[in-house]
């Protein structure tokens, strides 16, 4: 009779189908590992999200050793020194935005031009959205709201089928790009495309409901998060999911719970305390987070 031992690190508990049968049901399988009990799945599932969002918050420490965006421009004579250094001090008295966005307002770049310094900045090939034909598998494996918070678009699969081809604006995340590659299970060819034409084709591709990020339902600290994982676990066991995916995409949480036939999406956006404006609550938030079934 097959058993099975419990995923969860601190737990050496080992069932078999049979003491399954007696207890009616089966614990949701968390990122496709067995667990034991619906506590450890809990326990396991809170470490996991705690110990992402610890990571994220990492990667975004850390800096990587590449040319500055106005050396390549000025490097390709797309900008002169002065150009560049006006645009800076705007970018630094108004205290945002980036260095190509400032050169492309004060009109002393065109958006391409950015592109391509962008695509040598990080090592990326160039793909021309204008002409690129988009296939509807490839856009339906990424919910809307992904591609928004993310920059991208969905474009097509590469000749074997196994990754996924994504048009991305800047800055690449590649962060982001390894938490889809493990929601959507395929590999992700990344290439650098115009903002403009990734968002006329998100417009084209989503319905507008399906990029509306402002009634996600927020976390603001890693105590909410806690509170976001048992939810899910809760929302997972209650629905008799088989399996529950959660991964952090930028400052998005996006968990896919599968069932026999189908799969929903739901998300959970993170803002700070000032910039706060719903609170998660304890009635429904799956229903408020809900997004599809594919």
């Amino acid at each position: 009779m097959p058993k099975y031992q419990c995923y969860r690190k601190d737990c050496a508990k080992i069932r078999s189908d049979f003491s399954l049968f007696l207890n009616r049901r089966r614990p949701p399988r968390y990122e496709g590992n067995d667990f034991c009990s619906d506590a450890c799945l809990r326990a396991h599932c809170q470490g996991e999200m705690v110990g992402k969002w610890r990571r994220l918050q990492h990667d975004k420490s850390r800096t990587f050793p590449r040319p500055k965006l106005g050396t390549i421009l000025m490097q390709t004579a797309f900008v002169t020194r002065d150009q560049l250094d006006q645009a800076m001090k705007l970018q630094s008295e108004n205290k945002e935005g980036r260095i190509g966005e400032w050169l492309l307002r004060l009109g002393f770049v065109e958006e391409h031009q950015i592109t391509t310094a962008l695509a040598t900045q990080f090592g990326l090939p160039l793909i021309n959205l204008n002409n690129a034909a988009v296939k509807t598998d490839a856009v339906r494996i990424i919910p809307g709201k992904v591609a928004k918070c993310s920059g991208l678009i969905p474009v097509g699969f590469d000749d074997s089928q196994t990754s996924l081809r994504v048009a991305l604006s800047a800055p690449v995340n590649f962060h982001t790009q390894e938490a889809i590659r493990r929601m959507v299970h395929k590999g992700i060819v990344a290439y650098i495309g115009d903002q403009s034409a990734i968002n006329r084709l998100l417009e084209q591709w989503y319905e507008p409901e399906d990029l509306d990020l402002s009634n996600v339902p927020t976390f603001t600290t890693v105590e909410d998060l806690v509170e976001v994982g048992n939810e899910i676990i809760a929302t997972a066991i209650n629905r008799r999911a088989v399996d529950i995916q959660a991964e952090l995409v930028q400052d998005f949480i996006w968990v896919r719970l599968d069932f026999p036939s189908e799969s929903h999406h739901y998300f959970f956006r993170f803002l700070p305390p000032a910039s706060r404006h719903q609170e998660l609550t304890k009635d429904s938030p799956m229903a408020v987070g809900f997004e599809s079934g594919s």
